[in-house]
């Protein structure tokens, strides 16, 4: 003890570069590595007060690779993931990388590999569930959610039921073996309401159709009853319903029913289940609860309604029975809290049948800003966000009829705003009631749709003026002096010309002249009785009777050129001028 006491001792009083020698030293003596001695050696000192901490490195935390190094190589690492697992090894992230010149720096994969989890940039950390807020709900039945899974059993060909695992089907790990039953699939429908944690279950074949849909949505509306006949809490409709974004919610009847019902629809973002987390967890209840039973159950006689009836006992039961850890009642008893004013009782099952079938019909607006539902015609014009030629969808309200309801898709949210319209009344003639007079000059424009505001913005910006917008007198102006629309603002030639500027120099390589003929042109032929003819017009007496033998004789039915003809005459004027005398040539100052 006392060796490494001194020796804790010197090392302390070292200086730089010499507490290697120290620790040799009373390695020796101890006959002891020298590791094992400097470990004992530092906690010696730590003991006794000793312990100098370590100088750090003026390039403490600095790395050969950059932030953005790293970013790109965990970037390309967490969306290489496929089921769970990279597909290509880090060291092939890292050459790929390096190759295409995304990363500064090549080291190795396992300096790259602690980097990563030092930074917070390994998978682990990268696939962490990001933070959430607990949402609430202000009264019972003011939001359900809705979800639909695959059932443990499906439909034999004789009609029975059958495990899926039963017969060689797994459905996870084999999932080919599940389509030849793909069609006979039990789906399990679940719904809860957000505020009691009440749940309600239902079983349908054919998968997550929008039949089935509407169907569970007006068997969990109704009220049910109990074994003995009395009626059981959690019904009613409510103010919300949430899901995911599957086809079937998002279909034109759901969508229809649900606004005819008076329930507003939200949908969270794809990948984002946990938003629907109490449907998840109610999956999960309801599969361990119930499903795990059927395995202990004759299922030669148990077909979709018994199923269905055996699903809402354990409903009752379960609701009924068990305590919800977040408000410490039964799911009824909680749910029994429902004031009146909130509890909206649902109308009879075949009322409800009979909204999907008659909703959601997508019309046209026409230019005077009408649209025609079963024949009768109703005015948008004071619907916010329709303009001509826009489509809307027209339903039924059966509480308000005649009137309807009509559907505008917000541009920015795509969610569905339903208004209540009222049919357009006949005046005279057949003309709209109301309606301006021509004969009394009861002139009325149109309020500004959104198209006219959107044209407005456009023109404004397209005839600008010293870089503000045109006010719509400077606008119209413009127009009518055909002037430049976007004068000055752009040069429309940019694209072309920077694409010509940066073309490459290309090889030019010899080539062959091309010899070709030039192109013949046919003269134009006549007749020889129209030959003859214009001949004798233009020469008249000295018209020769033989050119017409002369011209058959050499052309035949091929017709005569008319350039031949016109040669012909030109020399035949020749021929008849008189000949000029002969010029007499005298040499000045002789007698000749």
């Amino acid at each position: 003890m006392e060796i490494l006491i001194a020796a804790a001792h010197e090392c302390a009083d070292a200086g730089h570069g010499q507490r290697g020698a120290v620790v040799e030293r009373a390695a020796r003596v101890l006959n002891l590595s020298p590791q094992r001695t400097h470990t004992l050696v530092a906690k010696t000192a730590r003991s006794l007060g000793l312990a100098d901490p370590r100088k750090k490195r003026a390039d403490a935390g600095a790395s050969a690779i950059s932030d953005a190094d790293l970013d790109a190589i965990a970037g390309a690492r967490w969306k290489d993931m496929r089921n769970g697992k990279h597909m290509i090894a880090l060291e092939e992230t890292i050459n790929m990388l390096h190759q295409a010149g995304k990363i500064s720096a090549r080291l190795s994969a396992n300096h790259v590999a602690r980097l990563l989890r030092q930074r917070g940039l390994d998978l682990g950390s990268l696939t962490t569930a990001p933070a959430h807020v607990r949402m609430a709900t202000s009264h019972v039945n003011a939001v359900w959610q809705v979800d639909a899974s695959v059932c443990v059993l499906y439909r034999a060909p004789g009609g029975d039921l059958r495990l899926i695992e039963e017969g060689g089907i797994h459905y996870k790990n084999k999932p080919h073996n599940l389509v030849p039953v793909l069609d006979k699939l039990l789906t399990r429908f679940v719904a809860v309401e957000h505020a009691s944690g009440c749940i309600a279950a239902r079983f349908y074949v054919g998968g997550e159709t929008t039949a089935n849909l509407l169907d569970f949505l007006m068997w969990s509306f109704t009220q049910r009853n109990g074994a003995g006949g009395e009626p059981m809490p959690f019904h009613g409709v409510p103010f919300m319903l949430y899901s995911d974004q599957g086809g079937m919610f998002k279909s034109g009847p759901v969508r229809s029913f649900l606004s005819a019902m008076d329930v507003r629809q939200r949908w969270h973002a794809p990948g984002n289940s946990r938003a629907t987390g109490s449907a998840e967890v109610a999956q999960n209840i309801f599969e361990r609860g119930f499903e795990s039973r059927l395995r202990f159950i004759d299922r030669a006689r148990l077909d979709v309604p018994t199923l269905n009836a055996l699903a809402e006992t354990w409903m009752h039961a379960f609701n009924g029975s068990k305590k919800h850890s977040r408000h410490g009642m039964t799911r009824y008893a909680a749910w029994s809290t429902i004031s009146s004013e909130h509890l909206r009782v649902a109308p009879s099952m075949s009322i409800m049948s009979s909204l999907p079938t008659s909703l959601a019909q997508a019309r046209t607006v026409s230019t005077d800003m009408q649209v025609s539902y079963e024949g009768t015609p109703y005015d948008v014009r004071y619907v916010p966000g329709v303009s001509p030629r826009d489509k809307v969808l027209v339903c039924v309200n059966p509480l308000a009829a005649p009137a309807v309801r009509v559907g505008v898709t917000d541009r920015d949210t795509g969610e569905i705003l339903w208004h209540e319209v009222q049919p357009v009344q006949a005046g005279f003639m057949g003309y709209p009631a109301g309606a301006p007079l021509l004969d009394k000059d009861e002139y009325q424009a149109m309020p500004a749709t959104p198209a006219d505001e959107r044209r407005a913005r456009i023109r404004a910006q397209a005839y600008a003026q010293d870089g503000a917008p045109a006010t719509a007198t400077q606008a119209q102006a413009a127009e009518k002096a055909a002037a430049t629309p976007y004068q000055g603002q752009w040069d429309s030639f940019a694209d072309l010309k920077a694409s010509a500027a940066s073309l490459p120099h290309y090889l030019q390589r010899p080539g062959m002249a091309h010899e070709v003929a030039s192109a013949s042109v046919e003269p134009e032929r006549m007749s020889i009785a129209s030959a003859c003819q214009l001949m004798r017009n233009d020469l008249g007496e000295h018209y020769d009777t033989g050119t017409y033998g002369w011209f058959a004789e050499r052309y035949s039915d091929a017709g005569v050129p008319k350039d031949v003809v016109q040669r012909l005459i030109e020399a035949r004027r020749q021929a008849l001028q008189p000949p000029t005398a002969p010029m007499v040539l005298r040499a000045v100052g002789s007698d000749l």
